[in-house]
């Protein structure tokens, strides 16, 4: 930020379980976004290590980074934009038609409600 440095996420370790709901609160600044940027694939760690499974994503390329974002993330955005001119279903495909083994964007919509 400018001229200060910011410690976003210092002595922070996380093990985060297949199938377990994880609430994340805090601060305003103390790094909730930072830390799921990060876990999403979004931004790289400075320093430290992060772990998929198995696989260090720590110092993936980009396209590494995307295709880990596009098997195995999926984000839902506090504010977000649609595209108006679409219908619900279609801003879904524009998601569902990128992904190796989707479901259809009718499907994903009924998951939801």
């Amino acid at each position: 930020m400018g001229e200060v440095t910011v410690h976003a996420l210092r002595g922070v370790d996380v093990t985060l379980y297949e199938g377990e709901l994880v609430i994340l609160l805090g601060a305003s600044g103390s790094g909730k976004s930072t830390l799921l940027n990060i876990l999403g694939g979004l931004d790289l760690p400075t320093e430290g290590e992060v772990f998929y499974r198995d696989t260090n994503l720590s110092h993936f390329t980009d396209a590494q980074l995307t295709n880990y974002r596009r098997e195995h993330v999926g984000f839902i955005f506090q504010f977000y934009n649609l595209i108006p001119s679409l219908t619900a279903q279609e801003n879904v495909a524009l998601v569902t038609d990128i992904a190796t083994n989707s479901m259809s964007p009718k499907d994903a919509l009924s998951l939801v409600g």
